[in-house]
């Protein structure tokens, strides 16, 4: 006769992290808006009841799942940014804790853009989100300010930069997703490299020997270290 297995008794943190975390994946598999309290609930094999004790409704769990990511994403990055005094390491330990999570920002990301094309409109959703977007601002401007200061970087608008790498981070998600492909990690390995050309940090080379008649040719330079830790 099998002995029936033991269930371990959860910490509340845990247990709310848990359902975070898959009712995060069910909002991805789907749209949100068609994921129920009652799906999640069987994904986490616990009673409805059990996910009311932990969140009022729907709504207040669907702003705490993008909390969750969000958070993830932020702690991430102030790890690895702890005692650094190295404006170009800040920018390139926000987009490594990218490379990192990557699984946790593609639902994240999914999320969102589900949020934004429908007609459902949460202030307090909006705000998560325009929380997060002002967030990256910050961080990207403060370590780009702190570049062109110090004289690391050459002299550039640094809210347009800022601005210009959050968007190409969003488009490197947005393109994986409607394209159906897995070059994400590529791709921001690719933004830090055209990201030291746009800080002045390194020129494209130009090969004189395959020069086509036009004009010489941009060559690939050499990479900078990028310490991947997915």
């Amino acid at each position: 006769m099998t002995a029936k297995a033991v269930r371990r008794r959860l910490q509340p943190a845990e247990r709310r992290t848990i359902i975070l975390d898959e009712a995060l994946r069910l909002f991805a598999e789907r749209h949100y808006a068609m994921v129920t309290v009652r799906d999640i609930a069987l994904t986490c094999d616990i009673n409805v009841g059990l996910i009311y004790h932990y969140f009022d409704n729907k709504d207040h769990l669907v702003r705490c799942a993008l909390e969750h990511a969000i958070e993830q994403l932020v702690a991430g990055y102030e790890e690895r940014r702890i005692a650094l005094d190295d404006p170009r390491a800040e920018i390139l330990a926000w987009l490594e804790t990218h490379v990192t999570i990557t699984p946790t920002l593609t639902r994240m990301v999914k999320l969102m853009a589900d949020y934004a094309s429908s007609d459902i409109r949460d202030a307090e959703l909006d705000a998560v989100i325009a929380g997060f977007y002002e967030g990256e601002k910050t961080v990207l401007e403060s370590a780009l300010q702190k570049g062109v200061d110090s004289g690391r970087f050459m002299a550039i608008d640094v809210p347009r930069t800022a601005r210009r790498i959050g968007l190409m981070l969003d488009g490197i998600f947005h393109a994986s997703a409607s394209r159906g492909d897995d070059r994400i990690v590529a791709d921001i390995q690719d933004l830090v490299d055209f990201l030291d050309v746009m800080l002045g940090l390194r020129a494209p080379a130009v090969c004189e020997a395959s020069a086509p008649e036009s004009g010489p040719r941009i060559c690939p330079f050499p990479r900078p270290p990028f310490d991947e830790k997915a």
